[in-house]
């Protein structure tokens, strides 16, 4: 197999997926997260920092702690549901 880019073992053609799949998912869902474009990308998420460092596609910023405990479940809803 043809080796693409700088040391990766993906080929050309691969590489060439992962960022249409990327854009195409940025665009299609612009609050998308760094980990939920990789997964639908096909690749893990340091592809993508790789080719984000090269200049071929850019990234949304990695979520805040807040963030994350936003995006996760929301506890006092979930609680308060259980009261009779």
């Amino acid at each position: 197999m043809a080796r693409g880019y700088k040391g990766s073992i993906f080929s050309e053609e691969e590489i060439n997926v992962f960022i249409e799949r990327t854009m195409q998912h940025q665009k299609d869902n612009p609050s998308a997260t760094r980990a939920g474009l990789a997964r639908y990308a096909g690749c893990n998420i340091t592809v993508l920092k790789r080719l984000e460092k090269e200049g071929l596609l850019t990234l949304p910023k990695p979520l805040t702690r807040k963030q994350q405990r936003k995006r996760g479940v929301d506890w006092a809803k979930t609680l308060g549901g259980l009261r009779g």
